[in-house]
């Protein structure tokens, strides 16, 4: 892949999160394409792609003034470019449910980090609070993956040896 298709699909999921994300805000939740792309980009093409697209599009977010705490997002895509880009490398000794058991549990690692730091006075005040609003940024994301795994599923990336 060139990487004018990373920078054309990233810009694109980049404007998707910018313009879309409020509009489909509920309360303080919203949904993170962003993370999406950084964990097909992972399976596809493997750790290094999925860490260098993390850090890019988190300084790009955290550029636009959309980030909360400036470095948090490079973080936490970095972390999670990693992690999933580990799961093209395990998949040809995994089966289907195991796979896709580690990319849910990925996202709920994401989520967990990305919450602990934006909610960490609710985490002190109000556990259940944060706990909601833990699970319902991981839910509302997750939801948006499930339906891109029905037109594009995640385990036909990992099986692809080149292209």
């Amino acid at each position: 892949m060139s990487w004018t298709k990373f920078i054309i699909q990233g810009i694109i999921i980049w404007f998707l999160q910018l313009l879309l994300s409020d509009i489909l805000a509920i309360d303080t939740i919203r949904p993170d394409f962003c993370v999406i792309l950084i964990l097909y980009w992972s399976i596809e093409y493997g750790r290094t792609v999925g860490i260098i697209s993390g850090f890019l599009l988190g300084i790009l977010f955290d550029f636009s003034g959309t980030g909360l705490f400036f470095g948090l997002s490079p973080l936490i895509y970095t972390v999670t470019g990693y992690l999933s880009g580990g799961l093209k490398i395990i998949y040809p000794r995994l089966n289907s449910f195991y796979f896709n058991l580690f990319w849910v549990l990925i996202l709920i690692f994401h989520f967990f980090l990305y919450c602990i730091v934006v909610y960490q006075d609710l985490w002190e005040l109000n556990i259940e609070l944060f706990f909601g609003k833990w699970l319902g940024t991981y839910v509302y994301t997750l939801s948006f993956a499930s339906i891109l795994q029905f037109i594009y599923p995640l385990n036909l990336l990992a099986d692809v040896k080149s292209r």
